[in-house]
């Protein structure tokens, strides 16, 4: 009995110093809805309650302004350059891409909505003098739910320089916010406010 104890003993310590170690991380999340994300250079990962790496170190993981990385609604922002433009979509808690990275902005969900701005190409049918076709871009800023359906059209269309290096420096505003789970105000051109009932 007594060589038992001592053999689980070892075995123990054994395991014990074969767990993997998560070291020289850079920034670390907070804990929500059963992962905290984690950096390692310009690459963000999430692990569980565990400290096991769940979702591997990736480049594509987005912050919002306001906060780390993190799920929300079983889904984290990402974003994805195209052309010299970034685009933003979504992932599920397994590292899955589940709605796919055509945003200009978008921000995190909150109680199952999340904000969006989208463009669009229209073709005029016209040309310009040197025979090039002209092409108009637009956007709106939407509501969408997580399973990318839109909710509620908030503004637009709205004129667009379709510019890598404007859309760089200057993107497209968000200005709608949450005034709870229901209700979104939207910031008006003549600085009054919109109200709307998400739930209608």
């Amino acid at each position: 009995m007594k060589n038992l104890i001592i053999l689980v003993f070892f075995l123990s310590l054994a395991i014990d110093s074969n767990s993997q170690a998560l070291s020289q991380i850079d920034d670390i999340g907070t804990l929500q809805e059963g992962l905290t994300a984690i950096k390692k250079e310009n690459n963000w990962g999430f692990i569980d309650t565990s400290g096991t790496l769940v979702i591997d170190f990736r480049d594509d993981i987005a912050m919002s302004p306001k906060q780390l990385p993190a799920f929300n609604n079983g889904l984290c922002l990402i974003s994805e350059m195209k052309d010299g433009v970034n685009y933003f979509g979504y992932i599920n808690n397994k590292g899955e891409k589940v709605i796919p990275t055509k945003y200009l902005v978008a921000t995190p969900f909150e109680n199952g909505f999340a904000r969006v701005i989208e463009h669009y190409k229209i073709e005029t049918g016209n040309t310009n003098t040197l025979g090039k076709k002209i092409i108009k871009y637009s956007y709106n800023e939407l509501v969408i739910d997580t399973n990318n359906k839109t909710v509620r059209h908030l503004r637009g269309p709205i004129n667009l320089l379709f510019d890598k290096l404007t859309l760089q420096q200057n993107p497209p505003i968000i200005k709608s916010s949450f005034i709870n789970g229901n209700l979104i105000s939207v910031k008006e051109s003549d600085n009054t406010y919109t109200i709307y009932n998400l739930k209608d």
